[in-house]
């Protein structure tokens, strides 16, 4: 004995889809009246308004035409007449208000989305998601940056930067972050990235004006030392930033690599760049070129083929927001709190 179905399964396929659609339409736009009205919310507020539940509206408004396809398939098969279109008569009522019911529904259905992918792409490059949400594994890193000289600067202003080519790439690569930390197939811990930054000229030097002089800058500094008393041990220090005068310009000074009429170039033995048995240097205004070998670390075929990095900012600091300092650099702020308390 079978059981036989009022509808057909393209029926409730249909039916089901129209049904997500319209919950998760009514959620989203509840759920954001709520936060705009209440001012709450959050991190995990936002994953469901913004990501989780579109893709439930989605998934519905598929189910709609498939639903109607698998319905045309069978009544084909059944060779039922396929060819005869919905006849729309304005004159009849029913049809009338349902027309203008679908115009209008379709006209909010569009601003809503539009609204809605325009916050999705806005809470996708938050600080709460990147911090909270996406990178849960990175939690000592974004310890570190609420405490960082760029606690008040977007995470994607540097991981990502201007541009919607560096965006995607960023969304792809984020595809395989999601399933390292799915599967727990990231590295312990979390390694610094080298390969594959985006050039610090179209990040760093987009807040940082490297042509800028800067004159030699006195850093003091507090210490204390391990013998019984904590004796306090003040260090002042002269950073040769730029040159001792500004007509110089980047000349001379720790700086003088960025001076826009030099250019870099080095080669590294191992993955972290750390161990770097070549530099060119090419002087840009002059064509001057110099070549620095270490004589100990030669030079084999392997190597001369390698890639050849050109510096830049993250080359030397490479960890600018996510710094972790040493023990006693932490005992030493405490103590000047103290003090100054």
């Amino acid at each position: 004995m079978k059981l036989k179905l009022p509808h057909s399964t393209h029926n409730w396929l249909t039916i089901a889809g129209a049904i997500i659609s319209l919950i998760s339409f009514f959620l989203i736009i509840f759920l954001f009246l709520i936060t705009i009205a209440f001012n709450q919310g959050g991190s995990y507020l936002g994953l469901v308004i913004y990501i989780l539940l579109p893709a439930f509206l989605v998934f519905g408004l598929i189910l709609i035409p498939i639903g109607m396809f698998i319905k045309y398939k069978k009544d084909k098969k059944q060779k039922k007449d396929t060819t005869t279109w919905p006849i729309i008569d304005f004159n009849d009522q029913r049809k009338r208000n349902a027309f203008f019911i679908f115009i209008f529904g379709t006209a909010i259905f569009i601003l809503v989305s539009a609204i809605g992918s325009y916050e999705a792409f806005h809470f996708t490059e938050s600080v709460e998601f990147c911090g909270t949400i996406c990178h849960t594994v990175m939690n000592p890193e974004y310890t570190a940056y609420q405490n960082s000289p760029h606690a008040r600067v977007a995470c994607v202003e540097c991981h990502v930067g201007e541009g919607a080519d560096w965006y995607v790439r960023s969304k792809l690569s984020g595809l395989y972050q999601v399933y390292s930390v799915i599967f727990k197939k990231y590295s312990k811990p979390i390694e610094t990235p080298i390969k594959n930054l985006r050039p610090a000229r179209e990040t760093c030097e987009r807040c940082h004006w490297p042509e800028k002089f800067y004159a030699r800058k006195l850093i003091s500094q507090k210490h204390f030392l391990t013998d019984n008393n904590n004796t306090e041990w003040n260090i002042s220090l002269i950073m040769k930033i730029g040159s001792s005068h500004s007509a110089f310009g980047l000349k001379e000074g720790i700086h003088w690599h960025i001076n826009p009429n030099t250019k870099i170039e080095y080669k590294s033995i191992d993955d972290k760049n750390e161990i770097i048995p070549y530099v060119k240097y090419t002087n840009l205004k002059t064509g001057e070129v110099f070549v620095y070998e270490d004589n100990s670390t030669p030079l084999n075929d392997s190597l001369k083929n390698s890639k050849i990095h050109i510096m830049d900012c993250m080359d030397c600091h490479n960890r600018p927001s996510h710094s972790y300092n040493h023990p006693s650099s932490f005992l030493n702020n405490a103590g000047k709190s103290e003090m100054k308390n």
